[in-house]
């Protein structure tokens, strides 16, 4: 996947979650969600179609989303208690540690990807 059509990509993701992410973020969940899409459909990401990239886009809104990656500011809340208010704020590395745990192919994706998948040799 070439540079000029990852950005493209990136700029919808961009503005599906209204700029309210952490463009590293995007870019961190944005290749890990390529290369589970080419894991998955055996196919090199160099040679993705054009035609998957909506998927992977909606893919990567999903995962921003149902982890609430979403915030004004670098830090993300990680914890809130009620007695004598306390407030703890995440970084944005230990939300990169997270997506590296996650698996972005959920039930949604499997009968797109699975549209683009080719058997392993």
């Amino acid at each position: 996947m070439n540079d000029e059509r990852k950005q493209k990509i990136k700029d919808k993701v961009t503005q599906l979650l209204s700029g309210k992410v952490n463009a590293d973020i995007i870019d961190f969940s944005l290749d890990r969600v390529i290369r589970s899409v080419a894991n998955y459909t055996n196919i090199p990401m160099e040679e993705l179609p054009p035609d998957i990239d909506t998927t992977i886009a909606a893919m990567c809104v999903q995962l921003v989303q149902t982890h609430n990656w979403t915030s004004c500011n670098n830090d993300m809340v990680n914890s809130i208690s009620e007695g004598d208010v306390s407030v703890n704020f995440g970084s944005p590395a230990e939300i990169y540690a997270k997506v590296q745990e996650i698996n972005p192919i959920t039930d949604d994706f499997f009968v797109d990807l699975n549209h683009f998948r080719r058997l392993q040799w």
